[in-house]
């Protein structure tokens, strides 16, 4: 049994927690652990290792889980975690898919993460995987505070190398960019004069839900709303 360390309780960013239903559809058995990791653990410059001496008083199976990269970044140094999409993409097979994305141009953003498992999923789904030359810039999250200016106009030429590109969507691993990209999209738009609004974001885990023909709640959550569960056919 697989236990699952998730941002599930912080409302400011977008959910993560439904990596579960596409673990359990994929037959890999796990659950959610009591005590997620919470909003206060992910500021900048904040010293983790109180958290980590916690979280490593309370694993006391060999298999647990981070869900999301931005929790997974800071709980690797726990020698028992390990990386949710990866043991998705472990046991995920053909039988499972119920939507390729042939007719599909996905943007994944590579800033924060460098979205290794988003790049296999894509491939998986035999979707088209947009190059485009921002996608490793900073989305501007960790200067958010010190200068906004700056940081919605970094995060909206992210926005718009991939939405120019050609790509239908944009995928993250991590939820500061998700952040920036989906939760501020009316500051991004208005800082460059654009307006993207029928573009939107996936997380790794949305996307691997859809693919297996789960329409996760958290699209509900979204500021930029998803068309992809009107388009989507296999």
């Amino acid at each position: 049994m697989y236990k699952i360390y998730t941002n599930s309780n912080n409302d400011l960013f977008c959910y993560f927690d439904i990596i579960k239903d596409a673990l359990d559809k994929v037959g890999v058995q796990n659950t959610l652990c009591e005590k997620p990791l919470g909003k206060n653990y992910f500021i900048i410059d904040y010293d983790p290792k109180d958290i980590l001496d916690e979280y490593s008083r309370m694993m006391n199976e060999d298999n647990i889980l981070a869900c999301e990269y931005s929790s997974y970044e800071i709980m690797s140094k726990i020698e028992k975690i390990q990386y949710a999409p990866k043991i998705f993409l472990d046991h995920i097979k053909q039988e499972h898919i119920k939507h390729f994305f042939k007719q599909f141009n996905i943007g994944i953003y590579q800033g924060f993460s460098n979205a290794s498992c988003s790049l296999e999923l894509a491939k998986i789904l035999k979707a088209k995987t947009i190059d485009f030359e921002r996608k490793y810039k900073s989305c501007g999250y960790r200067f958010l505070n010190l200068n906004a200016e700056l940081a919605y106009k970094s995060s909206a030429a992210i926005i718009l190398d991939a939405y120019d590109g050609g790509c239908d969507f944009l995928v993250v691993e991590d939820f500061y960019s998700f952040y920036m990209f989906d939760k501020c999209y009316e500051e991004l738009q208005t800082i460059s004069n654009r307006n993207f609004e029928d573009f939107y974001i996936l997380s790794f885990a949305e996307l691997a839900n859809l693919a297996l023909g789960i329409v996760p709640y958290t699209l509900k959550k979204h500021k930029l709303k998803v068309s992809l569960i009107n388009e989507n056919r296999s």
